[in-house]
């Protein structure tokens, strides 16, 4: 197996930069007293990284298996860079919570796949609500956050790619960063 740093190749990747791009923050309100934690989150990452909060539309629904619908809808606006979808999904003791979680998982990852905008994926699917509530920004770190970090590196890498259609010698060449990004 060939180590990371000894690939000599072009690396794409996108930067965490947020000026100039638009955000929309998709997110469900059952559950919001954590959902409210993660859209904290967001909003914190997307003003670290230079966006302001005229660039950054809120869309709320009522749960997680609504928040594929409204984020199609929301891409299809087509003046959002990134959406960020945000939800939080706790178990119960009937086989609905794997339904849920499921549902909202595929149909986000198939709206993530078309390539309309760059979609990122922050729906918590927890046992309790103590490992929620971790996720949520208490010692487990804060999922909203690491979600808005996923949107704004697919949305410079999507700007990126988008760029090396029309200048395909030209194309944005990055170095590889050691690591990964809000895990």
């Amino acid at each position: 197996m060939t180590a990371r740093n000894e690939f000599q190749g072009t690396t794409h990747e996108g930067m965490l930069r947020a000026e100039g791009r638009r955000f929309a923050i998709v997110a469900a309100r059952f559950n919001d007293f954590i959902v409210d934690k993660l859209i904290d989150g967001a909003l914190d990452a997307l003003r670290r990284t230079g966006a302001t909060d005229e660039h950054i539309e809120l869309f709320r629904c009522p749960g997680a298996m609504e928040l594929p619908g409204l984020a199609r809808r929301v891409v299809d606006l087509g003046r959002f860079d990134a959406v960020i979808c945000l939800g939080a999904v706790i178990r119960g003791a009937t086989p609905h919570f794997d339904l849920v979680v499921g549902e909202a998982a595929r149909g986000i990852a198939d709206l993530a796949s078309a390539g309309g905008a760059a979609v990122a994926f922050g729906v918590l699917a927890c046992d309790t609500i103590e490992q929620a509530v971790e996720r949520a920004g208490t010692k487990a770190g804060n999922r909203g956050y690491d979600a808005a970090m996923v949107a704004l590196e697919m949305a410079d890498l999507y700007a990126a790619l988008e760029s090396s259609k029309q200048a395909p010698r030209d194309i944005a060449r990055r170095p590889a960063r050691p690591g990964r990004i809000g895990k």
